[in-house]
């Protein structure tokens, strides 16, 4: 009898324990996708960052063509400066961008391999 008691309270106790190690696992996964959601909000802010340096960089050349037109060419050069610098700036944000995705992307592994678990 001692030997039953003691089997089923071993069997009960294992059991716990895989149900408990069953929750870990659900709980890294729930970890992981919100650092992944929020990794791909961080890669859309950046992009959005970049889209309005693009459209400053295409104002800026517009801006130097019409200087050039009129004959300053000194501002023309400004305004092509202040372009290039908007290009630069539109790069930058675009390489943040990928970064992000690239987090996001190895959080949503881990949360894929913590439920395999």
């Amino acid at each position: 009898m001692k030997r039953f008691i003691l089997l089923t309270l071993l069997s009960v106790l294992a059991g716990t324990g895989l149900f408990a190690q069953s929750d870990y696992y659900q709980k890294k996964a729930t970890e992981y996708t919100r650092e992944a959601e929020y990794y791909q909000k961080k890669a859309q802010g950046y992009r959005q960052e970049a889209e309005y340096y693009l459209k400053k960089a295409a104002d800026y050349t517009r801006e130097a063509e019409y200087y050039l037109r009129k004959g300053d060419t000194d501002r023309a050069k400004y305004q092509q400066k202040y372009a290039q610098d908007a290009t630069d700036k539109a790069n930058l944000q675009m390489k943040w961008a990928r970064e992000a995705e690239e987090k996001a992307t190895m959080y949503l592994k881990w949360a894929a391999d913590a439920l395999r678990r």
